[in-house]
């Protein structure tokens, strides 16, 4: 515990020049070590001290891609003072109170508020921000008084504006793209699917590329399969923004006449959203339903036909209950959209709407279904009979023909004498039956 406090102590001298009473304290800490049930007052005394007189922690400031920016910097006004501003510890910008500017080596983008120096402000202001101004930023600020200088840590952003979450079939086959555009440093894009699907079989793919001014455009995008809902996350690079959006697509059919659901439920659990239904026939789309979760106001074009099924979409459920739809004016493509805070989900939904007139008539023709069966099977079973019975008389006929024809053809045989075959017999024989 002494040689703690000794060590302790004689960082205290260091920083004595900080403090005009760090003897008196440097006293006490040698007296509290000789008694080792109270040396940890010792410790606790100096890190108090040393943390109060210790330097300035680092600053960081995030500047917008292409805006202009302020590094701050605030000292003990005197009169006398030389403000440097470094980055990277080279001198981009000096200044001396009463002087006016000394030296500017940074493109001529940067310059201080003159006017509020005399205050204590020596903020540097940056025109027009971009990847080339991110690093370490030093503000020093002598006088004849005191030296204090700050750091400070520059981040530039081009943040995320939008996420686009579609299909295509630009490759021969159908795909899921998921694209953002403009973003500084490039953000991370990881698209998904639910339930979870093995890589092989949506063939992921990622592409980033960077224009003059080195904001990036960013694609992922991944085969399209049946009966799925494909999600994307996109966060930026320095984690501040996080973008959610997905995709379904699904198509149901219903019977004309009767009460239908069309489900729209969001993979996360929304608070403060816009629910909109539209629905599209042909070329022609339209708005049919919105709802608004934080005023509890909706509105629809089909008045009392349609109704959420969840009431005021609890949690993100935006489905659609469809009262009493009819065939030719109904049927279509719905598109169900929630939006929130950097937050979408969309389902498109392919609605069939078969007659009821037309389910009536196949329950009707099924009654006669048997009966009609009962009697064309005995039909086809008199015919099959008929053609049977003429066909054993025709063919005993032809039997019989076919013999005789056999009969009266010649028997080769094989003579006994020389064993060649004899063209008589059949002949000879024939006529002995005939005469026996």
């Amino acid at each position: 515990n002494k040689q703690v406090c000794l060590v302790l102590f004689t960082v205290r001298e260091e920083l004595s020049i900080h403090n005009q009473n760090t003897h008196t304290h440097d006293e006490e800490c040698v007296h509290l070590a000789m008694a080792p049930a109270h040396s940890w007052t010792c410790l606790v005394l100096v890190w108090i001290i040393a943390d109060t007189t210790g330097k300035t922690p680092d600053v960081q400031v995030t500047c917008m891609f292409s805006e202009d920016c302020v590094l701050p910097c605030v000292f003990e006004a005197v009169g006398d003072e030389i403000i440097y501003w470094f980055r990277q510890n080279v001198l981009i910008h000096s200044y001396k109170q009463g002087s006016g500017l000394l030296d500017q080596h940074y493109n001529n983008k940067t310059s201080l508020f003159t006017e509020v120096i005399s205050s204590g402000n020596a903020s540097l202001h940056i025109q027009k921000s971009g990847p080339q101004d991110r690093g370490k930023y030093r503000c020093l600020v002598t006088s004849s008084r005191k030296t204090s200088e700050h750091f400070i840590i520059v981040k530039v952003e081009a943040p995320i504006h939008s996420v686009s979450l579609e299909t295509t079939r630009l490759s021969g086959f159908e795909e899921v793209i998921c694209s953002t555009r403009d973003v500084y440093p490039a953000p991370r894009v990881t698209l998904f699917t639910e339930p979870a699907v093995l890589p092989d079989a949506l063939r992921p793919f990622t592409r980033k590329t960077a224009d003059k001014q080195d904001r990036y455009s960013v694609e992922s995008k991944i085969r399209k399969l049946e009966d799925l809902t494909y999600i994307c996350l996109v966060q930026s690079f320095y984690r501040s923004q996080t973008w959610r959006t997905s995709l379904q697509e699904k198509e149901i059919s219903s019977i004309e006449g009767q009460d239908l659901n069309i489900s729209c439920t969001a993979p996360w659990k929304l608070q403060n959203f816009t629910l909109t239904w539209s629905f599209t026939k042909g070329h022609e789309s339209s708005t049919v339903y919105t709802y608004d979760s934080l005023t509890q106001l909706s509105s629809s074009v089909w008045k009392d036909r349609v109704r959420l099924v969840t009431p005021r979409g609890q949690g993100g459920d935006g489905s659609l209950q469809f009262l009493i739809p009819l065939r030719l004016e109904h049927a279509g493509l719905y598109t169900c959209t929630l939006s929130a805070l950097r937050t979408k989900h969309e389902v498109r939904t392919r609605v069939n709407i078969t007659p009821s007139n037309a389910i009536r008539q196949s329950k009707s023709s099924t009654k006669w279904w048997i009966p009609a069966t009962v009697i064309t099977g005995l039909a086809v079973s008199a015919v099959a009979a008929i053609v049977t019975i003429k066909c054993k008389v025709g063919c005993s006929k032809t039997s019989q023909t076919h013999v005789e024809a056999a009969e009266m053809q010649p028997i080769r045989v094989t003579d006994a004498n020389n064993g060649a075959p004899s063209e008589d017999t059949c002949l000879t024989e024939e006529i002995a039956n005939r005469t026996a």
